[in-house]
């Protein structure tokens, strides 16, 4: 069951699930706002809840709006191919010397049109894919992504164990991902 409910001049559409928590989603490209709620929440419940989430949907929304202005400058499809060749090529280059270096590895990888992540691992397939927004970043930066992802290949989440390794094959990652989140 799907409706929108208006709260303080903001429609949010709303679908009752078999679930425990309400969850929130911003949705491009109009940064439409996205609830799912358990059956029994309330209206009340849920508007409260919205409006305590306010200012994080009023930066949300403006930031998903401005992404998706900026993809909406369509890149021409033989300057993004380019881009994705000379990516495949870095990664090419770079991967191998990152798992002989850590002794990690991945069973395989694909460039992807991502846009909410540098990265992600198949926790049970090994197999890691990039982001094509990675093409614009440095080497470093591509170091470090690569290093993240086959660290999943051992280690599925972000726990101790995630850090010790990453402390352990690259010190200054943090560094290197402060940098990339701004």
């Amino acid at each position: 069951m799907t409706k929108i409910i208006i709260i303080d001049g903001l429609p949010v559409e709303v679908t009752k699930k078999r679930i425990k928590r309400i969850n929130m989603r911003v949705k491009a490209p109009d940064g439409k706002v996205v609830i799912s709620a358990p059956y029994l929440a309330s209206d009340k419940h849920i508007i409260e809840f919205v409006r305590s989430k306010m200012d994080w949907i009023d930066r949300t929304v403006a930031k998903v709006r401005t992404r998706s202005a900026a993809q909406a400058q369509a890149v021409d499809p033989a300057e993004k191919e380019a881009r994705r060749a000379d990516l495949k090529r870095r990664i090419g280059e770079r991967l191998p010397v990152i798992e002989q270096r850590t002794g990690l590895r991945c069973s395989g990888w694909t460039v992807r049109d991502m846009h909410t992540r540098w990265g992600s691992c198949n926790t049970r397939t090994h197999h890691v894919n990039f982001s094509l927004m990675l093409a614009a970043r440095s080497d470093t930066e591509l170091d470090y992504v690569i290093l993240h992802e086959l660290v999943h290949t051992v280690v599925p989440n972000h726990g101790p164990d995630f850090y010790a390794l990453m402390d352990r094959f690259m010190p200054g990652w943090k560094m290197i991902r402060r940098g990339m989140k701004n």
